[in-house]
Formats: structure tokens, sequence, C-alpha cells
């Protein structure tokens, strides 16, 4: 196989793990049925970590699209609503890991930029998703938005961390050109 092609096959294979996982182990978090935690992540900053902050949006997006497709789940607001959180979350973990040589910091930067950019976003798209005011939106995020994407963020990027810990350091230099762990 032409090395060239190494990132684009694996890429798709990461996205193919990250929609099986959305789909046979998410569960619904109790205060807001709407909302699933689920490891569907872990792939997706794989990715990224290894191939750089495209490979891990763009396994987002596959991922977020098979889902809703497949299940009739989210429609085009979860869509929307699942890649931003994950792409977003993705993409500043492997930006952060071409630059570091650790992941300490690319993973906490991940969980917080998820946190911070679906605040705002539930506040936009929620409203219109649940059909419910503004201000119904305005009371959860304290008690509901916030701990849920810190618990899905920290739980993901956990297990990513350990993931790519256990990974052979010859297959992460090889993906990569360099050593990031």
């Amino acid at each position: 196989m032409n090395r060239k092609y190494v990132p684009l096959v694996l890429t798709a294979i990461l996205a193919a793990m990250s929609f099986v996982f959305e789909l046979l182990l998410a569960f619904s978090y109790p205060p807001a049925p709407f909302l699933k935690l689920a490891p569907g992540d872990v792939p997706t900053l794989v990715a990224a970590v290894t191939m750089g902050p495209v490979a891990g949006a763009v396994c987002a997006l596959v991922n977020s699209v098979l889902y809703a497709a497949v299940t009739g789940e989210g429609g085009p607001w979860g869509i929307l609503m699942h890649f931003i959180a994950s792409g977003g979350m993705a993409a500043v973990v492997g930006f952060l890991a071409r630059k570091s040589h650790s992941l300490h910091l690319p993973m906490l930067a991940g969980v917080l930029t998820r946190v911070a950019l679906m605040v705002p976003f539930n506040l936009i798209v929620t409203p219109i998703y649940l059909g419910v005011p503004r201000q119904t939106v305005l009371s959860m995020i304290v008690p509901v938005i916030v701990p849920f994407n810190v618990a899905h963020a920290g739980l993901n990027t956990a297990v990513t961390y350990v993931v790519m810990r256990a990974l052979p350091e010859k297959v992460a230099v090889a993906v990569r050109g360099r050593d990031i762990l």
C-alpha cells in the first residue's frame, strides 16, 4: 500500500470505530435524556493526536452524520451540535499535540474547549431543537450542560490518554513522524 494513503485509511477506520462506539455504548445522561454519554470521541481524539486536527475533525463529522442517519436521532441540529462539540475538541487537541511533546495540556485544553463551545451553542441551538424558551436552556447551563460536557470530554480524554500511552512507540512515530508521549 502506498504510504500516502495510510492517514486516509486510518482516519476512515477510526471514524467507523467512533460511530460504532456511539451506536453501541452510548447511554443517556439522567438530568437531560436528550444528551448521551458515549466513548465515541476516543477514536476521534486518537485520530487528532496521531494524524492532526483535520483528521480528528473529519472523524467527528463522519460520526455525527452517520449517527443521525442511522438512528434518526438529532437530525441536522444534532449533527451540528455533535460536530461542534467533538470536532472542536478534536481540532484543539490535535493542534496542540502537534506543538507539544506532552498530551496533558492538549487533553485539558480539549475539555475546556468543548465546554466553552457548548455553552453558547446550547443557548443558540437548543431552544430551536427542543422548542423551549431560551430562558429554560439558560437555567440548564450550570447544573446540566457544563457538568455533562466536562464528564463527556473528561472521560473520553482520559481513555484516549490511556490508549495513546498503550500504543507502541513505533506506531505513534510511524503515523506522525515524531514521538509525543
